[in-house]
């Protein structure tokens, strides 16, 4: 019972019911498309729809995160700069994608070439935002590396080195599987076979909520 409750928990809020859409999401995709199942593909499809529809209302949580960390001057002119291009780069990514909605829909008519482009944008924003999160996050793991390697650190330094590591390697992996959406001739744009690029986006899920879990036992009580 302690499980259930453990995961009725995990699905009450909005970002941590995501993670675990995501997970579901990826996986069939990944297993329709090595297994050659076009019904899991279109399962995998559905959710993706889902998860899409739901972010059409994020723009409240990014701005708040905008407006609460501002220009970042607290962590000097570099660092403070991505932090802001973080919020500013989901934001752009967000409002492409209530454009693409539009355009599915048949509410707002475009013809065929700024269609692609709205859809590129969603994609180059969309990486331009992993990527900033990436470089975070390395930060982040050179900060706990030093704390763990300090003659006075704190009990909970190896943990936090740990999940620091997880959350700079789940980044990794984003960026990767995100690139590889991009259109053919950026980067590694549409080089992974979709088993591939969905097993690594299903890996990253995972990672996610091991994250999670491990986070909640970092807190403090």
């Amino acid at each position: 019972m302690e499980l259930v409750d453990e995961f009725c928990d995990l699905l009450q809020v909005h970002t941590n019911r995501d993670k675990v859409v995501l997970l579901a999401c990826y996986s069939l995709k990944w297993w329709g498309a090595a297994a050659r199942r076009p019904e899991l593909s279109t399962a995998s499809a559905r959710l993706a729809t889902a998860r899409a529809a739901m972010r059409l209302f994020d723009d409240a949580a990014v701005i708040k995160t905008l407006h609460a960390y501002g220009l970042g001057k607290q962590e000097g002119p570099w660092w403070g700069s991505l932090g802001t291009s973080h919020s500013v780069f989901t934001l752009a990514y967000l409002q492409a994608e209530k454009l693409i909605f539009l355009i599915d829909t048949g509410v707002l008519l475009l013809d065929e070439q700024r269609a692609y482009k709205i859809r590129t944008a969603h994609k180059l924003f969309w990486t331009l935002f992993t990527f900033v999160g990436f470089l975070r996050s390395i930060r982040a793991l050179h900060l706990a590396a030093r704390n763990l390697q300090a003659p006075e650190r704190s009990k909970c330094a190896a943990a936090r080195f740990t999940q620091a590591t997880l959350v700079s390697s789940k980044a990794l992996l984003d960026v990767v599987h995100v690139v590889s959406w991009l259109p053919r001739g950026w980067p590694w744009g549409g080089a992974l076979p979709t088993a591939r690029a969905a097993g690594l986006a299903t890996l990253s899920a995972v990672l996610g909520l091991l994250i999670h879990y491990r986070g909640k036992k970092l807190m403090p009580r």
